[in-house]
């Protein structure tokens, strides 16, 4: 592969480096935005400090046109197209139990630079070519491989951790990891094509087994190519989840392989593309080797009192078994600072040799301990579980010696925003209480802040989950109260928090309860006329008399003598999956609305689901089930369901799934200024945030002429990992 000219035609060498011009031009675009942000930061921020009116909202015309040209290019970027349902069918659901992801095609912007590199590199391949004729082909395949070759430092430089391009685009690696697996891909299809038209011109004179067989440097591009075949096939989604521990060695090893190859292939002229890639991952090896060596000795961090870390290795773990199988990680007087929402990779070589797993920080700096809150799993967050279950007193105190490697993780600061809406599923509350508490703080501290209202929404299947994060929710509630009362000029946070417990048999009524028939009302909607089952909560909410019904996730209903008995599911969705609540529309004079699933035997259908551990939470929830036959005999207690949990009354827990859009709406019309969506759960609750987020922009016309302010949408690092 040696880089001539073809008449009168750029020569390949050039074509590599236009590759790069594109590239380059495309990052410096990322760099200006970086800039951008940090400009309004610290404008938003200055003006927090005077106390200025509304400090998030743009002002004059070159902030309000940037304004409106943001909102239109997340408006754009953030839509996916719906590709897949498991109402669909069999054959559907069995689809996604593979390919869970095949729901939603990937993001509108992820799609467009997709398509946009690989145009840009076939446009770069064919240049002046005619592909008709045979006496090109051979032509075509030295060029393919200069534009190959050219896309190789792109898939280091997008690999790494200590990631050059990220720190300059104020971007984490885990939100530049998918350009690592596309511009592999797309190199693939380069490779294919220079591998293809040197066999396609060979082919003329059946001399393909020839060449190979009298040619090494045929056979070394022959093995460069399979093993880059090996490494784009194993990094698929459901490949590299099935043993990750298994996909991450493999996958180091054959892309060091694959470097050596391709070395020993291209001609010295070349060289500097494997070359560059290497250097790339001997720089992000040194700095990751070096921040985890200044973690984990304590030499490094005696200063004044030595006795805080008396011994050879910094951090030292304590581990607390949780109900519902967690484990919390809490390691004292660490060693090291961290922002809210960052996440770190520990490895605790005593429990789980030579393994690292990535684990959000659920506290804060000021707390004084790094802790972790990790859910049981297979492998070694399993034995985690287990060891803190062994550790019965005296020796609940017993530590391990552990290694962090971290924090990694960068988001836009959250206190630049008029309204945060902080949505979780589960264990992803480790990634939203943690910037709720810092919000809290920082206007507890009298720190400059822009936020004026924080929206909680947790989802969570039982008692068991709540008492995980119940103390840090309980404590930022309580610095919220106290911050507020102090602030005598009525500029404290507004923070509305829901809990939405989807099945337990403690938290929601036994049997089916009935609503009225809805009506027709003056204006077309239908209307709910009389009272809605409701939590016992605190807050000021009112009764309301008339609920209008959204055709959002509506639950099956079946008519019975002028009533609609509200089901949950056809016992092939998962646990409440079609029952949604509007919270606002519960009044304070029932008991929680009841969940099918977690009704008794003889009310309740038989219940099944495609994941193993959600058929053993059922199981395990039928028979509590059974063995209380009738919860409604039961006499009330005097205790609230938030005084159990050691949670204040103003702190809502609802029985359902939560209409994600509707809350999110409600909030953006109190909005005075540009607001963040943030989420962390699963898939679904993932991409129900990510399409109200885009539908509603889309109907209250952000930032174009309506007076609707801006919306920034965050996803947590792991389901970005996952992606």
């Amino acid at each position: 592969m040696v880089g001539h000219s073809h008449g009168d035609l750029p020569a390949d060498s050039y074509m590599a480096k236009v590759y790069w011009m594109f590239a380059g031009a495309f990052m410096a675009a990322a760099v200006l935005t970086h800039g951008k942000d940090l400009l309004e930061y610290r404008l938003r921020m200055r003006k927090a400090a005077r106390s200025e009116l509304d400090p998030a909202r743009p002002e004059g015309m070159i902030l309000c046109a940037l304004a409106t040209m943001t909102a239109i290019v997340r408006e754009a970027g953030y839509y996916a197209f719906p590709l897949l349902s498991r109402n669909e069918g069999k054959w559907a659901q069995k689809v996604l139990r593979i390919f869970p992801r095949w729901t939603h095609l990937p993001p509108m912007g992820h799609l467009f630079l997709m398509a946009a590199n690989l145009s840009l590199v076939l446009s770069l391949v064919f240049y002046g070519f005619d592909v008709k004729s045979q006496w090109q082909w051979e032509a075509v395949a030295v060029r393919a491989g200069w534009i190959t070759l050219a896309q190789l430092p792109l898939v280091f430089l997008m690999s790494g951790k200590s990631n050059i391009v990220g720190f300059l685009t104020g971007s984490s690696y885990e939100r530049l990891n998918w350009i690592h697996r596309t511009a592999a891909r797309t190199m693939l299809v380069t490779a294919a094509f220079h591998m293809g038209y040197f066999f396609r011109s060979w082919a003329r004179y059946d001399y393909v087994a020839g060449k190979l067989a009298a040619d090494i440097h045929t056979r070394r591009g022959l093995g460069a190519f399979c093993v880059l075949l090996w490494l784009v096939v194993t990094s698929v989604s459901p490949v590299r989840g099935w043993r990750y521990e298994v996909f991450f060695i493999q996958h180091m090893i054959s892309g060091i392989g694959f470097l050596v190859i391709v070395w020993m292939h291209v001609p010295e002229e070349a060289q500097i593309y494997v070359w560059f890639p290497v250097g790339l991952w001997v720089f992000d090896r040194a700095v990751r080797a070096l921040f985890l060596v200044y973690n984990s000795f304590s030499i490094f961090h005696r200063k004044g009192d030595q006795s805080a870390n008396p011994t050879l290795f910094a951090c030292r773990a304590l581990f607390h078994p949780l109900p519902d199988k967690a484990t919390r990680i809490t390691i004292r007087n660490p060693p090291f600072t961290w922002k809210p929402g960052q996440h770190a990779f520990v490895s605790c070589h005593s429990l789980v040799p030579f393994q690292s797993h990535p684990f959000t920080i659920t506290s804060l700096p000021t707390d004084g301990s790094l802790e972790f809150v990790v859910r049981a799993q297979s492998g070694g967050t399993g034995r985690f579980h287990l060891h803190a279950c062994d550790l019965l007193p005296p020796r609940t105190d017993e530590t391990q010696t552990v290694f962090i490697d971290g924090p990694y993780g960068r988001m836009r600061p959250l206190e630049q925003f008029d309204t945060v809406v902080l949505i979780a599923g589960s264990t992803g509350a480790s990634f939203a209480l943690p910037l709720l508490r810092d919000l809290v703080c920082r206007k507890a501290s009298s720190e400059p802040i822009v936020t004026r209202r924080i929206r909680l929404v947790w989802v969570v299947k039982g008692r068991g989950q709540i008492q995980w994060f119940s103390k840090a929710l309980a404590d930022g509630m309580r610095i919220v109260e106290s911050s507020n009362s102090e602030d005598t000029a009525g500029n404290g946070i507004s923070i509305d928090a829901s809990i939405f417990v989807t099945c337990d048999p403690e938290l929601t009524t036994a049997s089916y309860e009935t609503v009225p028939t809805p009506q027709k009302s003056s204006e077309g909607a239908e209307v709910i006329k009389g009272r809605l089952p409701r939590t016992s909560v605190g807050g000021d909410e009112k009764d309301v008399l008339g609920v209008a019904i959204e055709d959002v996730d509506s639950k099956p209903e079946v008519q019975k003598e002028d009533k609609v008995v509200t089901g949950c599911g056809d016992g092939t969705s998962g646990c409440c999956c079609n029952q949604t609540v509007d919270e606002d529309a519960i009044t304070d004079e029932s008991t929680p609305k009841p969940c099918c699933c977690c009704a008794t035997a003889s009310d309740s259908s038989t219940i099944s689901s495609t994941s193993s551990d959600e058929k053993s939470t059922n199981a395990k929830i039928q028979s509590v089930s059974e063995k209380t036959p009738n919860v409604k005999s039961k006499p009330p207690s005097s205790i609230s369901t938030q005084e159990s949990l050691n949670l204040p009354q103003k702190v809502n827990i609802v029985t359902g799934r939560p209409q994600i859009k509707r809350i999110i709406d409600k909030e953006l019309q109190k909005a005075f200024g540009e607001s963040a969506v943030a989420v962390c759960g699963p898939r679904g609750m993932v991409q129900a945030t990510r399409s109200a987020v885009v539908e509603l922009c889309d109907e209250r016309a952000v930032h174009k002429g309506t007076g609707a302010q801006g919306v920034s949408y965050y996803l947590c690092p792991f389901m970005r990992m996952m992606c």
